[in-house]
């Protein structure tokens, strides 16, 4: 899996978060970097990077919200 890592200030390089959803605060996550590298383009933002160093947790919320979006579909076809 891949995630985009985004350093607000080129001179603190240690200080970084990952991209996240701002309504439920689960991490951004692409199985294709490539899929990954166009959604960073759309960020017009110069200091964020792919990554596949994602916390396990993080993995854990965005495939429980995948799964719970998943559900919520077939429930409504």
């Amino acid at each position: 899996m891949f995630a985009i890592k985004i350093t607000p200030d080129k001179k603190k390089p240690d200080i970084w978060f990952l991209l996240r959803d701002t309504t439920d605060y689960v991490v951004y996550c692409w199985n294709i970097r490539e899929e990954a590298e166009e959604f960073m383009k759309k960020l017009d933002f110069d200091n964020c990077e792919i990554t596949e160093d994602i916390p396990t947790g993080a993995i854990r919320r965005f495939n429980e919200r995948r799964d719970a979006q998943k559900l919520e579909r077939e429930k409504n076809d």
